[in-house]
């Protein structure tokens, strides 16, 4: 047995034991409520090779949780929970997905409702309305459609040399350079997808390819019958500090107009767009403020707390869904809030 093999095992056995109803029984009386926002991304897909969540593990994850006595909550119940100061509920949980994928919500469809659990997907806009696809999406789909075994960058702005000999590294690869556009370059989307298109030897097709495809509004309306809910991820999915104050107010509304034109209820609550510090700050707070929304999500981890309710109303942390079962139970219970509290005491 490997020693990496033999630290996960000990971990879970950790976790297993400091989740246990009695310890859990003793610990959150004493812990303000604490519910933990799960942001899904894709799901497995064997036969595309697209990375992602397995649908089982998730689903085992649900099964465990239920036994264990968590409350699936959806985002908008929880927010008006904790908006009226009767949360009462310590053990409970909400999920979330981003972008409007077809094979992405299908499936998770399919997981929670067998599971009577409620979801919320943020969507975007113009992908549904078939104005334009994700730039992070057309990355990965021009990174993994080459048949180069490797691509060069030769721009002022954007320079450097991938591999893309194996699906392996066409992964990773795909990951840094969406983290060019993240953390460095967030206004050169255009130029990169260029860029990108001329060395890959691969053409962004106008309408996006089998995989790759949005929910149609009249599946969202369906499932939004079933129990989905369906929120706001702005327009075109463009990182909003990088844009004028007129272009992301566009963003932000023209999103949340849309979607009151096409579904019944939706979401009153909006999601930024990567979500990370930096692409989203007090300009952007405002403008989602005086859009109407009564919250919004961002992607940084942590717990929606009645603190965090009260002071990043309109920042609320999420965690991403973790690949593994002692990681998310670390999650869902009192143990990452009491690390992070001794952490942050200690720094």
């Amino acid at each position: 047995m490997s020693m990496g093999s033999g630290n996960n095992r000990f971990k879970n056995l950790l976790v297993m034991s400091m989740t246990n109803r009695g310890v859990e029984g003793l610990v959150r009386p004493f812990l303000p409520p604490l519910v933990p926002i799960f942001m899904l991304h894709q799901f497995r897909n064997p036969e595309t090779g697209r990375p992602g969540h397995d649908p089982q593990m998730v689903s085992d994850n649900l099964t465990y949780l239920k036994k264990r006595g968590y409350a699936f909550l959806s985002l908008d119940e929880a927010l008006d929970h904790f908006n009226q100061s009767a949360v009462k509920r310590h053990k409970a949980v909400v999920f979330t997905m981003d972008d409007g994928f077809r094979e992405q919500v299908s499936t998770a469809s399919e997981v929670f409702e067998a599971h009577h659990c409620p979801a919320t997907c943020f969507l975007i806009t113009d992908f549904l309305d078939g104005l334009s696809w994700p730039w992070d999406a057309q990355i990965s789909f021009l990174t993994y459609a080459t048949e180069r075994p490797s691509i060069s960058l030769k721009s002022e702005r954007f320079r450097g040399d991938y591999d893309t000999s194996t699906q392996s590294s066409k992964r990773r690869t795909a990951r840094e350079l969406k983290a060019l556009i993240k953390f460095k370059e967030p206004a050169g989307v255009d130029q990169l997808l260029d860029e990108l298109a001329i060395e890959t030897g691969v053409s962004i097709p106008q309408l996006p390819p089998k995989g790759y495809e949005p929910l149609t509004w009249d599946e969202a309306r369906g499932l939004e019958t079933r129990g989905m809910s369906f929120g706001a991820h702005s327009k075109s999915h463009r990182i909003l500090s990088s844009l004028s104050a007129a272009d992301a107010r566009e963003e932000i509304q023209g999103a949340k107009t849309r979607l009151g034109q096409e579904l019944e209820i939706p979401s009153n609550v909006f999601c930024y767009p990567v979500g990370l510090k930096g692409h989203f700050g007090e300009r952007e707070v405002e403008l989602v403020r005086q859009a109407g929304y009564k919250a919004a999500v961002s992607a940084e981890p942590g717990y929606l707390t009645p603190a965090s309710y009260s002071l990043e109303k309109f920042g609320l942390p999420r965690f991403s869904f973790p690949d593994k079962r002692e990681d998310f139970l670390q999650y869902c219970s009192w143990i990452e809030y009491s690390k992070n509290r001794v952490l942050n005491r200690e720094a």
